[in-house]
């Protein structure tokens, strides 16, 4: 099974028709799996493989059960620059913290314009990630440096640019203002909206004036992008600036007005969207349900979950959120609370430091690490 058992059925003629029910056989390679299936490739034309990583990609959005990881992580290094765009877009929710040096290469060396746009996509979902305290503060400097490079770079071109905008803008920096206001008065369309999905992204309240006037914008896909970062920034007191977006003549703005009233929540947006129940469009009133479904258990939720539920849930002596302190001595307590801040430890909360990653030997798995066998006899307590 696995990578042979693909081998297998493949035709040796190029142009022959590839038996794609086979290639699930290539979900979770191994790293070595993956290099040797990498190597074989460069054999194959160009066409071959590429039509090889897209059906992969798509499989992988059907399916949850398959991963092409570790394929794709050979894709973006492949000669095709066709082949590492589609390897870039199996990796739009990559984690892989071992990825942001190789993706922030490409974002800055590759000599194609569309693999440098794709690349800040997964740049973009990492940086979500880094934000969020989830891969360090090593990492997280490492990401804004290579976006904010891109955005500083007077010879890169536009679309790079806003790619690069619209990852770095989940990071509260200084230099973003600036650069979000250049592309929303710049008269360009793709720059509107990308400063409209960047708006969004920061969570930044101070943003909701511009995005309202965009709500009622000539083109459809500035209206849609408003209305979308309504939902990241508005709150209760702008619903009735979203009348417009869900009286639209297009239905993906109605249905990104849909969505976006249902994460402002509250009592007006679930009479709002009670209107629409008698809408002709039968996705409005399937997204409407499911929306007022959503607010109606989140409001369940509120009621049901008590404070002494809460401390029921997680032991009835509990002075930590979520920690069961019963049996345990005030020392042992006190001691939690000093615990430091896990995101501020960037050791992979496995024990593998930033230096050892920078030396190559976090690869994957993190337990999966090769060391030179510890020499008995190099320890003080043996002299």
């Amino acid at each position: 099974m696995g990578l042979d058992e693909f081998l297998k059925q493949l035709p040796e003629d190029d142009d022959a028709a590839i038996n794609y029910a086979s290639l699930p056989e290539l979900s979770r390679l191994s790293g070595p799996e993956g290099e040797e299936f990498g190597q074989l490739w460069l054999e194959w034309t160009y066409d071959r493989v590429f039509d090889i990583v897209e059906r992969m990609v798509a499989l992988s959005d059907e399916q949850s059960d398959v991963e092409f990881e570790t394929v794709f992580k050979q894709g973006i290094i492949h000669p095709s620059s066709d082949v590492r765009v589609a390897s870039l877009k199996g990796l739009e929710e990559t984690n892989d913290r071992a990825l942001i040096r190789p993706l922030c290469e490409i974002l800055t060396s590759d000599p194609v314009v569309d693999v440098r746009a794709a690349v800040a996509i997964p740049l973009a979902y990492l940086s979500a990630l880094a934000q969020t305290g989830k891969l360090g503060p090593h990492y997280e400097q490492r990401l804004i440096a290579a976006l904010y490079g891109v955005l500083d770079d007077e010879r890169e071109v536009q679309d790079v640019k806003l790619k690069a905008l619209e990852a770095v803008s989940v990071f509260a920096d200084e230099r973003l203002d600036a650069h979000i206001e250049v592309a929303w008065s710049s008269g360009d369309i793709s720059a509107r909206q990308s400063s409209l999905f960047a708006m969004g992204r920061t969570s930044d309240p101070k943003w909701v004036d511009r995005v309202v006037q965009d709500l009622e914008h000539d083109v459809v896909s500035v209206r849609y992008e408003a209305a979308m970062a309504m939902g990241e920034l508005g709150d209760e007191e702008h619903l009735r600036a979203m009348d417009a977006p869900l009286d639209d003549t297009d239905l993906t703005v109605q249905l990104a007005a849909i969505s976006a009233i249902e994460r402002i929540g509250g009592d007006d947006a679930k009479s709002q969207l009670e209107k629409l129940l008698v809408s002709p469009e039968p996705r409005v009133v399937e997204l409407v349900q499911q929306a007022l479904q959503t607010l109606k258990d989140e409001e369940d939720l509120d009621e049901v979950v008590t404070q002494e539920m809460a401390r029921s849930m997680f032991g009835a002596g509990d002075t930590l959120p979520g920690i069961d302190t019963e049996g345990y001595e005030p020392a042992e307590i006190e001691g939690w609370e000093n615990l430091p801040n896990p995101s501020e430890v960037d050791d992979f909360g496995t024990g593998v430091t930033e230096e050892a990653e920078e030396l190559g030997l976090d690869r994957g798995d993190p337990f999966d690490i090769d060391l030179q066998p510890e020499d008995p006899w190099d320890h003080e307590d043996n002299f």
